[in-house]
């Protein structure tokens, strides 16, 4: 499984600073987020290279400092699945990419965090098009409100681009860009046929994503 390299200290936090609890068959372990998914000022993501070269991305949505999503990708940057923390069970729970988890009878028993695809693919204002163009049913529900909410697309060139409706519309309102060495790029949609990057950084050797804006 995944753990993280650094001190595995299980003090507790509050989900504010840069530490978030990761919980894997009953194990706690303290790992450093440092990628601010949601823009909200605090970081709330961690990213955990593993001994293959594959990378889980684990986000604490809630903000109460452990993990409750988490997103798995091979060595060259491709989604190979997600899943949930159940609480309830103390499990992670498979989200199946291709039926959005609603039925995943693979999982540990137990349906609780599973999210339902309740609206339909998500639309991107692609400019230069004269119509929108689809990314794709959403299958992550980043923020857990009970829908998915992101859509994942990989490229012919090995890049993995997620695709996030943040405010429910049914259109993508951010992107997030991994290339397949490493390179992240993230963007909000800012007006028609408009996109406007707002942060670039990098997955380092250690598995960390480090903005540019960190270096030096």
């Amino acid at each position: 499984m995944y753990e993280d390299d650094s001190s595995q200290d299980h003090t507790n936090n509050s989900g504010h600073g840069d530490e978030m609890t990761v919980t894997v068959d009953g194990e706690q372990y303290e790992v450093e987020a440092d990628y601010d998914l949601n823009k909200d000022g605090d970081n709330d993501t961690a990213i955990i290279t593993g001994d293959d070269g594959s990378k889980v991305a684990f986000t604490d949505v809630d903000n109460d400092g452990d993990a409750d999503v988490a997103v798995e990708m091979d060595e060259q940057g491709n989604v190979t699945g997600a899943a949930r923390y159940d609480e309830a069970s103390g499990e992670w729970v498979p989200v199946d990419p291709k039926s959005g988890g609603g039925d995943d009878h693979q999982s540990t028993g137990s349906t609780a965090g599973q999210s339902s695809s309740a609206s339909g693919d998500i639309k991107v204002d692609v400019p230069g098009e004269s119509q929108d163009k689809s990314a794709g049913p959403a299958t992550v529900d980043m923020n857990q409100d009970g829908k998915n909410d992101t859509a994942v697309v990989k490229t012919d060139d090995g890049d993995t681009i997620g695709f996030t409706d943040r405010d429910g519309d049914g259109e993508a309102d951010q992107m997030t860009v991994i290339e397949s060495d490493g390179s992240v790029t993230i963007s909000q949609h800012t007006g028609e046929d408009e996109w406007t990057e707002v942060e670039k950084g990098h997955v380092d050797s250690s598995g960390n994503y480090v903005p540019d804006s960190k270096k030096g």
